[in-house]
């Protein structure tokens, strides 16, 4: 019987992390993976769909007319694109085997392929063999959630799954939710421009949990690219017929209108991958939703850890590699605090991209806190005027108080991503608005954007409101939901009101 100091069952970013962090303070380790390393990061997740994503982005730029040149007779390569994504998935995983092998030559980690079951606190079966270890880490992440009266066959009805081993462009494609995922796949077809794609919202928006000013773009880009809408608007049935896709929808309303399409995708959250793992032999407690009970990584077994999409915490990449990291650390006695969410950077890649650190305004207001805010369209801000992308937002929310500490940040547009990476450690900080504002930053650049948004909250901006009309905002929220306009703050006053 082998005996390890630490073993880790799931080979996805949460577990691979836990392994890799293991390794590094010195631990005897096994890492247990069932599939391919990388999990739903690499294969049929984040890498794979947001290759598409980017390369859909750069055919709908070449195809656009609007810079000044024009590309003609462009031909869009169906089997070329979806190998670009294959090879994009299997280049990263061929570093995470490569990583794994070295120190398994090195004699610093054991990696067991095969299906592991947990058959007591400290024991795991694997391939009919017993392995025992100090502390165990489940990390078996998640699948795309299916609904019982639909009938997924991975041909005409798919999940996230499936949709990576379509054949051709479909001519025409509904996706049931309007959440991230089935926005993003949305974005993608209709960027490719070969797909009539149609979304079902239950909803009066998509993207629900956002800002009505973050999501309008988004909306506005599907309504230019032709993509139709279902809002309000609640699935009856879903079957394939004749080898086509034929479903029912009732509208607010009560009217129920019938459509067929050649392809359909379900697009309604995950469920954690805690079958067949033995839970019930170590009595792990699940929480109403199916999902395991965790305090900051700890279950009710105080020598098993859970990290990833098996807990009800945020499903991120990145924030499963932190709690992968974290749940090593805190086994071993290295970290006492618990982990922060609250700067925790996500990405929407949607068509413009969205980006977001901590809470927006919905947010907020749950929380029934009083807040200020500026906002600058994209227009003011010379990066994007010179790239002639011009559609987006910058929207910083600050505490309101005289510190203006950060509370979150929402930029829609080019470059999103990588404008909102200081935000993230000045919320981590607990650093205001002044950090961002006094700071140089490169020009012409996007986090500029934000800047300007600092300066306008601190009075200081070289923009003026009643010249630039609804382009600058800026506007307190009290913890009533009461908004009031803020004109110029007076910074002969430690920045309060005038």
């Amino acid at each position: 019987m082998y005996t390890y100091d630490v073993a880790i069952i799931g080979g996805g970013p949460a577990g691979f992390a836990a392994a890799m962090r293991s390794v590094n303070l010195g631990k005897k380790t096994v890492l247990i993976e069932k599939h391919l390393l990388g999990g739903n990061a690499v294969f049929n997740g984040a890498l794979s769909s947001k290759t598409l994503w980017e390369i859909s982005l750069q055919y709908a730029l070449s195809t656009a007319n609007n810079s000044g040149f024009y590309v003609r007779d462009c031909v869009l390569d169906f089997n070329a694109v979806w190998t670009q994504k294959k090879d994009a998935t299997y280049e990263k995983n061929a570093q995470l085997k490569q990583q794994v092998k070295y120190l398994v030559d090195k004699g610093l980690l054991d990696f067991i392929q095969g299906s592991a079951k947990l058959v007591g606190q400290h024991e795991i079966e694997i391939n009919q063999k017993t392995v025992t270890s100090d502390k165990i880490i489940l990390a078996t992440g998640s699948r795309p959630r299916q609904l019982p009266n639909i009938s997924v066959d991975e041909k005409h009805i798919l999940t996230s799954d499936g949709i990576e081993n379509l054949d051709k462009f479909p001519e025409s494609l509904v996706i049931l939710g309007a959440g991230v995922i089935g926005c993003e796949f949305a974005t993608i077809f209709s960027n490719f421009g070969k797909t009539r794609v149609s979304l079902i919202d239950k909803q009066d928006k998509i993207l629900p949990f956002e800002d009505e000013d973050i999501v309008a773009p988004i909306r506005q880009n599907f309504e230019r690219k032709g993509v139709r809408i279902h809002h309000h608007s609640s699935l009856v049935r879903m079957e394939v017929v004749n080898g086509m896709v034929e479903y029912e929808i009732e509208t607010i309303d009560g009217k129920k209108e019938i459509h067929t399409v050649e392809k359909a995708l379900i697009s309604v959250g995950r469920v954690p991958n805690l079958e067949n793992l033995g839970l019930e032999n170590v009595t792990l407690a699940l929480d109403a939703r199916g999902y395991l009970c965790n305090d900051d990584c700890l279950t009710n077994v105080d020598n098993i850890y859970a990290v990833g999409d098996i807990t009800a915490d945020v499903a991120l990449v990145n924030v499963a590699e932190l709690e992968g990291r974290h749940a090593v650390e805190r086994a071993f006695g290295y970290k006492k605090e618990c982990i922060s969410y609250n700067n925790i950077s996500s990405i929407m890649f949607l068509n413009p991209e969205v980006a977001a650190v901590g809470l927006n305004e919905k947010q907020a207001r749950e929380k029934n806190l009083s807040y200020r805010l500026a906002t600058i369209d994209y227009k003011l801000v010379s990066r994007a005027i010179a790239m002639r992308r011009t559609v987006g937002l910058f929207k910083l929310l600050v505490s309101d108080d005289e510190e203006m500490s950060i509370l979150g940040i929402r930029v829609v547009g080019p470059h999103a991503s990588s404008t909102i990476q200081a935000v993230s450690v000045l919320i981590h900080l607990n650093l205001g608005v002044r950090a961002i504002a006094e700071t140089v930053h490169a020009h012409p650049s996007m986090p500029e954007g934000i800047q300007e948004c600092a300066r306008i909250l601190l009075g200081t901006s070289i923009l003026n409101r009643d010249i630039m009309g609804s382009a600058v905002k800026c506007y307190k929220v009290d913890s009533e939901g009461r908004y009031s306009d803020l004109n110029q703050l007076n910074t002969e006053k430690n920045k309060t009101i005038v």
